[in-house]
């Protein structure tokens, strides 16, 4: 089978959760089948060729930005007009939809599959054409009911872009063939919002096991640690509510225990604390050593859906968790047997507790989070990645011959 991947993002090095997610697909589809990558992207990309996957051909298409006013201006009026979030609208101008087309017309690709939310309008142009296969990272009118809380509750420039995030991500989802989420939560809820009536699959993440290695020993320490794409909200989010509702009660009987933010977008959230125990790195060059002497793993997500990299890569490496029950939504884990489950500050506060005062609990979590997270390998999700395909394939083709008999009985 030869298939057309449409990203915005440039999958490698596999360092934030979108990027995993869109590394691993390719990996899996790529093994079997003929595999193009479709980029279309504001960024610069400083290499067309990914490590790993030698046989995959990358199709670079550049977009341009305007960032002045009227050039602003003119994209939110248009936003408006068309009902497609800003975000989409830059990267599937009419150049780019051109050479979509030209590629897909020339080359008689069999499955296009849409990797995030941002390409997701190219359903609505392809569908016709071949199977298309929406992969959702994240439920896009979630996300923007989210922001419009972070920036103003009743502002009308944010509670206008929910309204076109949720029409568009409705037609997307309706557009396509095939609709991929990576938890039977996301799923649901898509199904339910829209009423979708094309299958909606759930594919969940996997972790890279020779990326984070089990580190088979308790540093026996008072550092508690978080790691992520902190340029994500959800993220932000979580860490900000981590720093002040919740470490002020874990210092009144650990005033000694300090917290480490690593990732993407880290270092530019010093303003969120201003304690010396609370630390923000950045991007670092490796996760595992960079959390080397963390005793406590926090995932406190307290908004957002979708991706939940960071909590499996925790326990891959041994590191005994706490989470809110949004933080390990899709992973399996249960409370007390793979880590520490708690939704509000105080008793996410007397779990950290709980954890820096018992080095026994502490072992048995991170020997039964390894184990757990050692069944979630990217290689076990392979198998489920290559049968949606199949899916996609069957289903486009269902749809053609019921629309030849509907169209022969009218």
């Amino acid at each position: 089978m030869r298939i057309l991947f449409i990203s915005q993002t440039f999958p490698y090095p596999p360092d934030t959760g979108s990027r995993n997610l869109i590394y691993h697909w390719l990996e899996a589809a790529s093994r079997i089948h003929d595999v193009d990558l479709f980029l279309t992207t504001d960024e610069n990309v400083p290499q067309q060729r990914i490590p790993g996957l030698p046989r995959l051909e990358v199709h670079l298409c550049p977009i341009r930005v305007s960032h002045t006013l009227l050039g602003r201006t003119l994209r939110q009026a248009n936003c408006l007009f068309r009902s497609v979030p800003a975000t989409s609208l830059i990267l599937t101008p009419s150049e780019t939809q051109r050479q979509v087309m030209d590629l897909v017309n020339n080359n008689g690709y069999e499955l296009i599959v849409l990797t995030e939310n941002v390409v997701a309008g190219f359903a609505s142009l392809l569908g016709a054409t071949a199977p298309v296969l929406l992969v959702k990272h994240s439920v896009h009118a979630v996300d923007a009911a989210d922001q419009r809380r972070r920036q103003g509750e009743h502002h009308p420039r944010w509670m206008l872009e929910e309204h076109i995030v949720k029409r568009f991500e409705a037609e997307s989802c309706r557009a396509a063939t095939v609709v991929c989420c990576v938890t039977r939560e996301d799923a649901d809820q898509l199904v339910q919002r829209y009423r979708l009536s094309n299958p909606v699959e759930p594919i969940p993440i996997g972790v890279d096991l020779s990326q984070f290695p089990c580190r088979g020993n308790d540093p026996n320490t008072k550092l508690i640690g978080f790691f992520g794409n902190l340029t994500w909200g959800a993220n932000v989010d979580a860490v900000r509510w981590f720093c002040h509702e919740v470490l002020p009660l874990v210092w009144r009987t650990h005033p000694d225990a300090g917290f480490v933010v690593l990732g993407p977008g880290s270092d530019q959230l010093r303003s969120l604390s201003q304690d010396a125990r609370v630390r923000f790195f950045g991007r670092v060059p490796s996760i595992p050593e960079a959390m080397k002497s963390v005793s406590v793993g926090v995932t406190p997500i307290i908004s957002g859906t979708g991706i939940r990299f960071k909590l499996l890569e925790m326990l891959s490496m041994g590191i005994p968790t706490v989470s809110t029950n949004l933080g390990a939504e899709g992973t399996h884990c249960v409370d007390g047997e793979h880590l520490l489950i708690a939704d509000n500050a105080e008793t996410f506060a007397r779990s950290v507790d709980t954890l820096l005062r018992d080095a026994a609990l502490r072992q048995r979590l991170a020997a039964s989070g390894a184990r757990l997270a050692s069944a979630c390998s990217w290689e076990s999700i392979y198998p489920k990645i290559l049968e949606v395909f199949d899916l996609a394939c069957r289903k486009y083709q269902q749809n053609t011959i019921d629309a030849r008999v509907s169209q022969a009985q009218s």
